[in-house]
């Protein structure tokens, strides 16, 4: 029996170059301030890897053989993963900008560049991964408690959901309303929720579409 532990990924800045001289430069950056780095020559070898539970941050060229940066924002989308992107060309034309500050860029640098500010901007993309994963990480655990809800907590946390008073569930559910108040506090207490605002807000986080 295979009891080893799933380990995530460790978050990385992951720069894409076809310049072998922009990316000896890149890589001289992230070793300055310590960042765990991973160098791509193409945006195709970059999506050639395992991008499932990927997290850290991106530093692309903008023009580069084959599929160029924009193209590889775009792939990104369609296959659902949100890594920030920071882009950095020698020619930052207004259309290109605009195009991948649009589609969800998280800067754009035009060469040369201040090697500090784009170290402050990596560094905010790391910071802003590693809150989503978080979140991802919680909603994911308060998505598995609602499953492991029974049948009549289920039923019960629907009615929560739609606003219904106490006495209103304990009615359509043909329960007291002692009854209704006690399932009430035990989902609280299943899904560590403080208040019933923190408990819906909890499962709308992680389950958007629920129907109990």
């Amino acid at each position: 029996m295979n009891t080893k532990k799933f380990e995530r990924p460790q978050p990385k800045v992951y720069l894409i170059d076809d310049d072998p001289v922009a990316a000896f430069l890149l890589v001289d950056l992230a070793e300055s301030v310590n960042l765990p780095y991973a160098v791509f020559e193409s945006a195709a070898k970059f999506l050639e890897q395992n991008l499932d539970g990927l997290e850290g941050c991106i530093v692309s060229d903008l023009r580069m053989p084959g599929m160029s940066g924009l193209e590889l924002q775009d792939e990104l989308r369609k296959r659902g993963v949100n890594l920030p992107i920071i882009f950095i060309s020698a020619y930052a034309e207004v259309q290109s900008v605009v195009r991948a500050m649009r589609g969800g860029a998280l800067d754009f640098f035009q060469k040369p560049f201040s090697s500090q500010q784009l170290i402050e901007r990596i560094q905010d993309g790391l910071r802003i991964d590693r809150e989503r994963a978080e979140l991802l990480s919680r909603n994911r655990r308060i998505g598995e408690r609602i499953s492991q809800l029974t049948p009549r907590e289920k039923e019960v946390l629907q009615g929560i959901f739609e606003g219904k008073l106490t006495k209103v569930i304990a009615e359509e559910l043909g329960i007291g309303v002692r009854t209704a108040e006690t399932y009430r506090q035990l989902i609280m207490q299943k899904l560590q929720a403080g208040s019933v605002a923190e408990l819906v807000r909890f499962v709308v986080d992680a389950m958007p579409e629920y129907h109990p």
